[in-house]
């Protein structure tokens, strides 16, 4: 709620429906999970959440997406998790599928997602990159330089790790890249291997108001298709 970027973010109305619950619907949509909780500090998403039929549970403030995730599943007792950001209202089926299947073959690593980075996207800060090699994360930034020397992706907001891990993550102090860079898995970077599943399909994340907007017409040329179908 408190995004510097786009304030209350969670609960903007994506054809006319809160876009928390587009990113729940789309995660049942998965079929790949024993229980799907939203992890939330705030009372007014909780009541939300609650109110659509979807389980949530509320969280003291933290620095990170991970660490709320942690507390969460501390308090489900859960072993293996997927967290999946509240901003990814229209994430590929295919690549949650993926990600859920390979935190369960490789429960020491993290798992995390990327997909294609547009050349206009170099310099855009609201955009992660991920420098992969032979499928695993070497780092992340926020910038990369027009000509790269290397080979960079765009990161995805989806994770997945074991309680191990989560303890590790939860115990470990926030970095001096992690704080500069405002990017979480920095703190783990080096300690723990972070694998990178990649999706061909370019990312539809809502980080800005005129990224709620371009997603708004994607689904609703989804639902006249289907109308027309």
């Amino acid at each position: 709620m408190e995004s510097t970027r786009f304030p209350n973010k969670p609960l903007a109305k994506i054809d006319g429906k809160e876009m928390v619950l587009h990113t729940l619907e789309r995660a049942a949509l998965a079929s790949c999970f024993d229980l799907i909780v939203c992890a939330t500090n705030s009372e007014e998403i909780y009541s939300v959440v609650q109110k659509h039929g979807f389980e949530a549970i509320l969280t003291r403030d933290h620095p990170t997406g991970t660490d709320r995730v942690i507390e969460a599943a501390q308090k489900l007792n859960l072993d293996l998790v997927v967290n999946l950001q509240g901003d990814e209202p229209l994430i590929d089926l295919d690549l949650l599928r993926a990600v859920a299947k390979n935190i369960q073959l490789e429960p020491t690593s993290w798992i995390t997602a990327a997909t294609p980075l547009l050349r206009e996207d170099y310099n855009n800060t609201n955009v992660v990159k991920i420098q992969v090699q032979n499928n695993y994360a070497q780092d992340f930034k926020r910038q990369i330089s027009s000509n790269p020397t290397k080979s960079w992706l765009e990161h995805r907001g989806i994770y997945a790790y074991s309680s191990v891990a989560m303890q590790e993550f939860s115990h470990s102090p926030q970095t001096k890249d992690e704080l500069l860079r405002s990017i979480e898995p920095l703190r783990v970077l080096g300690k723990r291997p972070i694998k990178v599943i990649f999706s061909p399909s370019t990312s539809m994340a809502v980080d800005t108001p005129t990224d709620l907007l371009l997603v708004e017409n994607v689904l609703k040329k989804s639902k006249h298709k289907m109308v027309l179908q």
